[in-house]
């Protein structure tokens, strides 16, 4: 059986195609009989008509389809989560995602040009900006864009952005600490060139020495090599957690462990061998991150996040796509706090 058209419509109603198309459009400015237009659409319901969508982004040069250029692995929880706020944020609004490579910019920009994609939304991470070709294009085509956690923009207000406020994330963090009574932190942190970790050492460094705090670094052997590495290769990630451990096994071997030490780990997947090490050596230790890892605070005593609202970041980046793509709103950045998320001292409370 054929899909009922504008034409079966009319010929069922007695009127011409344009009258069924302007009764059928709820934005027609056209002056229409209201009871012709309920009349029109009364047939249109009984034989089953449903628009053709495609004609319809065809002639709108709309696709509601946003493209999410992303360069790093989806199995990562980070850009998971990311990912899920985004669609949930343009499904909310009627629209839909269109996950692509981050490597595919030029491909990305004839697409966006010729219709089929909305507008972009590229998903940073920590140091990497906005790559200067993609930049350029999204300038001179006037294209809807908006960056994640890629910090400002080079020149302001070319395109929205959303980012995470890492110093405060520190803050909250370290002021958790010293109502805790900490007055030690072992600082686990990478080696890489990191817009977030720089900020998150140079808060740490300064807060401590507000806070008359001594602060031990060691470092977790990251490198942006070895992180590249790991990207490609996950299945090593069990090498590295063996391998963190025997850091901290030599970096604290000499150290006096005391409750008022804390092991505070820059990224979220260091916390669980962190814990580990505490429960085999130090069980009255606390662990904290600066970002959220695999353990559930609720379970697990004397731990601490301070956990980025990825999610929240996601969909606050495709309510600007959006804004961008149909009204052109001056571009805005959006930066958002992390939140705190501690344990109970004593896990079995938290199931009472």
């Amino acid at each position: 059986m054929s899909r009922p058209t504008l034409k079966d419509i009319a010929r069922r109603a007695g009127v011409s195609i344009s009258t069924v198309s302007y009764a059928l459009n709820d934005k027609s400015t056209l002056p229409l009989a209201e009871a012709t237009k309920n009349r029109i659409r009364t047939i249109a319901h009984e034989l089953g008509y449903v628009p053709n969508g495609l004609a319809r982004s065809l002639q709108a040069r709309s696709n509601r389809t946003i493209g999410v250029l992303l360069n790093k692995p989806l199995t990562t929880p980070r850009y998971a989560e990311i990912a899920q706020g985004l669609s949930v944020g343009l499904a909310r609004r009627g629209f839909h995602l269109a996950l692509l490579d981050g490597e595919s910019a030029d491909r990305c920009i004839d697409d966006a040009r010729g219709g089929l994609l909305d507008g972009l939304v590229f998903i940073g991470h920590d140091d990497l900006e906005v790559p200067h070709e993609l930049a350029v294009d999204i300038a001179g085509h006037g294209i809807p864009f908006v960056a994640l956690d890629c910090g400002p923009a080079r020149a302001p207000h070319v395109w929205s952005s959303v980012d995470f406020d890492y110093a405060e994330g520190v803050r909250l963090l370290v002021q958790s600490l010293v109502l805790d009574g900490v007055t030690q932190i072992v600082h686990l942190r990478p080696d890489v060139t990191s817009r977030a970790d720089r900020t998150r050492v140079d808060t740490l460094e300064a807060l401590a020495r507000q806070n008359a705090i001594e602060v031990m670094a060691i470092s977790t052997g990251i490198t942006d090599e070895t992180l590249a590495r790991l990207d490609r290769e996950p299945r090593r990630s069990l090498e590295y957690t063996t391998e963190l451990i025997g850091r901290l096994d030599a970096a604290l071997d000499q150290v006096t462990q005391t409750s008022t030490t804390a092991i505070v780990c820059s990224w979220g997947v260091d916390a669980e061998p962190a814990y580990f090490w505490t429960m085999q050596n130090a069980p009255h230790m606390r662990v904290a991150a600066l970002a959220g890892g695999s353990l559930d605070p609720r379970l697990w005593p004397r731990l601490t996040y301070s956990r980025l609202p990825l999610a929240a970041a996601g969909e606050a980046c495709a309510g600007l796509i959006i804004d961008a793509s149909t009204s052109r709103d001056s571009p805005t950045r959006v930066l958002l706090t992390p939140t705190l998320d501690s344990g109970a001292a004593d896990p079995l409370a938290a199931l009472d």
